[in-house]
C-alpha cells in the first residue's frame, strides 16, 4: 500500500511540475505578444499619422520635393558649388516672375 501511495504522489508531482512549466512557458509568450502587440500598435498609430499628412495636396507636393526632386514648372533649380569644406550640389530654388 505505501510502494502504491509514493508511486502515485510521485505522478502526481511529476504532472503538477509539467502542467506548471508549461503555464510558465505560457505566461512568457503572452508577455511576449502583448509587447509585439503595443509595438505594433505604436507602429500603426505613426503610419496613420503619415497617412493622414501625405493625403492632403500640401503633403503630396511635400513628399515630391522632398523625396524625388520634383519642381513645379514654374520654377528654377539653381545648383551651387560650394567650398571644399561644405557638401557640394544642394540646390535652391527660385521662383521666375
Amino acid at each position: 500500500m505505501f510502494l502504491l501511495t509514493a508511486v502515485f504522489c510521485t505522478a502526481l508531482s511529476i504532472t503538477y511540475l509539467v502542467r506548471y512549466n508549461n503555464i510558465a512557458a505560457l505566461e512568457l509568450r503572452e508577455r511576449e505578444l502583448k509587447t509585439r502587440i503595443e509595438e505594433l500598435e505604436r507602429d500603426n498609430r505613426q503610419l496613420k499619422a503619415s497617412l493622414e499628412t501625405y493625403s492632403t495636396p500640401e503633403g503630396i507636393e511635400r513628399l515630391a520635393r522632398e523625396r524625388l526632386g520634383l519642381v513645379k514648372p514654374e520654377e528654377l533649380v539653381i545648383y551651387t558649388v560650394n567650398d571644399k569644406n561644405e557638401s557640394a550640389g544642394s540646390a535652391e530654388t527660385e521662383r521666375n516672375n
